[in-house]
């Protein structure tokens, strides 16, 4: 697979925070979690050592400080 980190169409680095260095998926009408395209894509990801965070929208939209929120929470992370 030809994999160019440059050109992600359903993950975002997390460029600061307590979750530095993650990608998270924010799911998007046509960009589900269960969708090919993004299941090739996390795993790419997680084949070139980096996380990759899934979230479940409330009501059908996210935004990424909510997304952010729910895996601070999961992942046992606490704010300082």
């Amino acid at each position: 697979m030809n994999f160019d980190i440059e050109a992600l169409r359903h993950h975002q680095l997390v460029e600061d925070g307590q979750l530095e260095g993650c990608y998270i998926h924010q799911p998007a009408q046509g960009s589900q979690q269960d969708d090919n395209a993004v299941l090739a894509e996390r795993q790419a990801l997680e084949k070139m050592g980096f996380k990759v965070v899934q979230v479940q929208p409330k009501g059908g939209t996210t935004t990424f400080a909510e997304a952010m929120q729910m895996f601070a929470k999961k992942s046992g992370h606490q704010p300082k």
